[in-house]
């Protein structure tokens, strides 16, 4: 229907058209058939609005008719109303899922707009939408329609009387971290181990509360609407430290000040690897709120490394890779077993490996070492690397990882030119290329001594 009326506009602006380029055409020219009034924008199925969380959203519409040049047809009266009724018709029609907006949260500023005799086009009547009342976790479908007309020479065309505005929040689904600031918390033991500590991405940086005791909390300021799903969590990595959160609980805020509880954990388990955490139902916010009810040690005192939101894709998540049961299936060199490649991976960085120092068929680069870890894993994301601890110089230096199904076929997942030798803290190098698999090498191409022997301190997968 709608391609039939466009043609016959089409049509009369041509008779229009080889009128003015031949004979006069009439004063008055009407194509009754395509006569109606319809609502502006109706045409253009649903019109999607994304607005402000800040700013109350108007929307300007307006009722004109065509299929005539004689505009002298008496005054019309045109009712509007907002026909919420329209919005499970829709969703049902379009398989859709809107809401509609609740009560208190829009205002029609007038029911009846006229177009003057002489006139096509009404006067102007405005929707307007107050986002403090809506929740924009969800997307709402405002139907605004022609109620009833008067006049008997122009009638309404039900296909062009509704008007269908669907509502958006303007939210951000990514956390950005880089934009986040310290909204408070209830204590902060030393300077380095402030509340900002929790969202720089540095999993071996951490918030240490006060030794004060237990409940401790930290609240962040997002500096943006955020559409938020769940959280992912991030203990401490030390492994000789057991004060880890136990019952926690999440709370988000619109202000900073008025604060809803959209999470309660009894007991978070006591995991270092990364876990992810599901509301119940998504919300829409600008600050949460993490306070620490409990610890695992009944310690006064507690700590967390990392916690970020999440909405859209769930991530992936990280579970226990299980190093205890790895094992070293081949190696070009190990000094002697006080010194065994398996050092690497029985989780103390004071145990390092060390290749063959003094045998010239053994020592000297590459260094390389293989672990079957005894089942495919998921794609590695990443290393954390502790060099050997009494630094002596001979630290690797380019340093190649390579990962495969088959211990046959290998795929290289991350080449460092340049790895760091600070003993001082554990090094953190993501993947270039992550890959599933089942075996892990790991080759020492160079040192930073350009000596023929090198070493390691721990390595982590994640």
């Amino acid at each position: 229907m709608k391609h039939i009326v466009k043609s016959a506009f089409t049509i009369l602006s041509g008779i229009l058209v080889l009128n003015s380029c031949s004979e006069p055409y009439a004063e008055s020219i009407e194509l009754e058939q395509f006569m109606f009034l319809s609502l502006s924008g109706s045409t253009d199925g649903p019109i999607e609005q994304t607005i402000s969380l800040d700013d109350p959203f108007t929307y300007p519409l307006s009722v004109s008719y065509g299929g005539t040049t004689n505009y002298n047809q008496g005054e019309i009266t045109v009712n509007l109303v907002v026909d919420n009724a329209l919005v499970d018709q829709y969703n049902n029609e379009n398989s859709t899922d809107y809401l509609s907006l609740p009560d208190g949260s829009w205002t029609l500023d007038k029911n009846e707009i006229v177009i003057p005799d002489g006139n096509r086009i009404s006067d102007v009547a405005t929707v307007t939408i107050d986002p403090s009342s809506v929740d924009f976790a969800h997307d709402y479908l405002v139907p605004v329609t022609i109620q009833s007309a008067t006049g008997d020479k122009i009638p309404v065309n039900d296909e062009f009387k509704t008007v269908y505005l669907v509502i958006k929040g303007d939210v951000e689904p990514l956390a950005l971290e880089n934009l986040w600031t310290v909204h408070g918390s209830s204590s902060v033991w030393q300077e380095a181990f402030g509340v900002e500590t929790v969202y720089d991405g540095n999993r071996n940086s951490y918030w240490h509360s006060d030794l004060s005791g237990m409940p401790q909390w930290f609240a962040v300021n997002m500096n943006g609407y955020k559409l938020i799903e769940g959280f992912s969590w991030i203990n401490r990595q030390d492994p000789d430290q057991h004060a880890l959160p136990k019952h926690v609980k999440f709370e988000t805020s619109m202000d900073g000040e008025n604060w809803t509880e959209v999470l309660d954990v009894p007991e978070l388990p006591a995991s270092r690897t990364m876990q992810v955490l599901e509301l119940p139902q998504k919300v829409v916010a600008k600050y949460f709120k993490v306070t620490v009810l409990s610890n695992w040690a009944d310690a006064p005192y507690t700590y967390v490394a990392d916690v970020s939101t999440w909405a859209g894709a769930k991530p992936t998540g990280e579970y226990d890779w299980e190093k205890s049961t790895w094992e070293v299936i081949d190696y070009k060199s190990q000094w002697n077993a006080d010194w065994a490649v398996s050092r690497i991976f029985d989780g103390n960085k004071d145990t390092p490996w060390h290749s063959e120092p003094f045998d010239g068929s053994k020592n000297g680069m590459p260094q390389w070492f293989i672990v079957d870890m005894k089942k495919v894993r998921p794609a590695i994301k990443g290393f954390l690397i502790w060099n050997r601890q009494d630094d002596k110089g001979s630290e690797p230096k380019h340093v190649v990882f390579s990962i495969s199904e088959d211990n046959t076929n290998w795929t290289t997942i991350l080449d460092l030119a340049e790895m760091s030798n600070d003993q001082s803290k554990e090094l953190d190098y993501p993947t270039t290329d992550p890959q599933a698999g089942r075996y892990l090498k790991v080759e020492v191409m160079t040192n930073w001594s350009g000596g023929a022997w090198t070493y390691f301190g721990e390595i982590t997968t994640y």
